[in-house]
């Protein structure tokens, strides 16, 4: 009797398992999807459509952790520097558009400062706390795709995006607007898996009970 319930939990987590990954595929794949329609001149990429789009799905997963932050019990200062480090991503994605749109500097580093000092306050006062969750950060979901995600950021999007590597690889059929198209859809990318990272580790603290 508890061998037929292990095989059925072990086949439904199967199931389950097969059906995120399909889906986090597919996103991947549609979230590059304007990379391959015809060229149609010059693309809004770095303050227009895809700028927005990394700001929504920043803001998205900072929602998220917000809203995880009133179930996650002892885990809730861990889901709030989260969120605040989410969020002062989202202030340095959206202040161009902001700036380009109000016609006056938007004071960022500031802006992103205050909440940088704001996560530090939070980590100080509940550093048993954040040193838990660092050292158990391998058991929970998300943090995979969101270590990948900073790879790309911050690691392979830096060789890919620059313009000395398509000017070794392309030579004289290089375009200025390469190195630009693929950093922006690198982030773009890179704020996908952030999101679907976010949307797996606020489940995990908010159900699970540290010991």
């Amino acid at each position: 009797m508890l061998e037929g319930n292990l095989n059925t939990q072990r086949n439904s987590s199967w199931s389950r398992t097969l059906v995120r990954i399909t889906l986090i595929c597919g996103g991947c794949v549609a979230i590059l999807l304007p990379a391959w329609l015809p060229h149609r001149g010059s693309l809004p990429i770095e303050n227009g459509t895809i700028k927005l789009l990394q700001a929504f799905l920043l803001a998205a997963s900072a929602a998220v952790m917000l809203g995880a932050a009133t179930h996650a019990g002892p885990n809730r200062p861990v889901c709030r520097v989260i969120a605040l480090g989410l969020l002062s991503a989202f202030v340095g994605e959206i202040s161009d558009f902001v700036s380009g749109t109000l016609g006056r500097p938007f004071p960022e580093a500031w802006v992103v400062g205050l909440i940088l000092l704001f996560a530090a306050i939070i980590i100080i006062r509940h550093r048993w706390v954040m040193l838990h969750f660092v050292s158990t950060m391998g058991n929970h979901a998300g943090t995979g795709l969101i270590g990948a995600a900073l790879l790309i950021l911050y690691v392979f999007n830096r060789v890919i995006g620059s313009s000395k590597f398509w000017q070794a690889a392309l030579g004289a059929a290089f375009s200025p607007g390469i190195p630009k198209i693929c950093r922006g859809y690198l982030q773009l990318l890179g704020c996908y898996l952030i999101f679907i990272g976010v949307l797996g580790l606020s489940i995990t603290l908010a159900r699970r009970k540290e010991s």
